[in-house]
């Protein structure tokens, strides 16, 4: 796979689809981005193709526990105090040089929340099961 890979976008349609073949995600208000986990470490692209690791560092270390060849495209979020997702947190961070993102990672982390860009859910489950921020009590596994 070549870098920078595509993010999969959204479409309006009209009404949603039904069927056994269907499943539904939240709009989350954070930065989208994809995660590869590469032989060499782990690189974070923004959905414009720019490469964002540097403002994303505490993700990119939570993803080095990602088996070497892991594509995932997910939304990097930021909460508040009280545990709501803050779009002001994310652009903070996005727009951050190194030192200050790693200045407010360390007083807000980042929670990636994403589905694995190939494969089933069931991959899923098994690729994330394992990635879990250390020390976060509000990160889970996938039920």
């Amino acid at each position: 796979m070549d870098w920078p890979v595509s993010v999969a976008l959204a479409r309006s349609v009209p009404e949603l689809p039904t069927g056994t073949d269907w499943s539904y995600e939240v709009k989350l208000d954070g930065h989208r981005m994809i995660m590869w986990r590469t032989d060499a470490g782990v690189r974070l692209q923004a959905r414009s193709g720019r490469d964002v690791t540097a403002a994303w560092g505490d993700l990119a270390l939570a993803g080095h526990h990602l088996p070497a060849g892991t594509v995932l495209d997910g939304e990097a979020v930021i909460t508040t105090e009280d545990g709501r997702i803050s779009f002001e947190a994310a652009q903070a961070r996005a727009a951050s040089s190194p030192t200050r993102a790693h200045r407010l990672a360390s007083q807000r982390p980042a929670h990636y929340i994403t589905g694995v860009r190939t494969g089933s859910w069931v991959d899923t489950r098994r690729v994330i099961g394992r990635s879990q921020q250390v020390g976060d009590p509000r990160s889970r596994r996938p039920t």
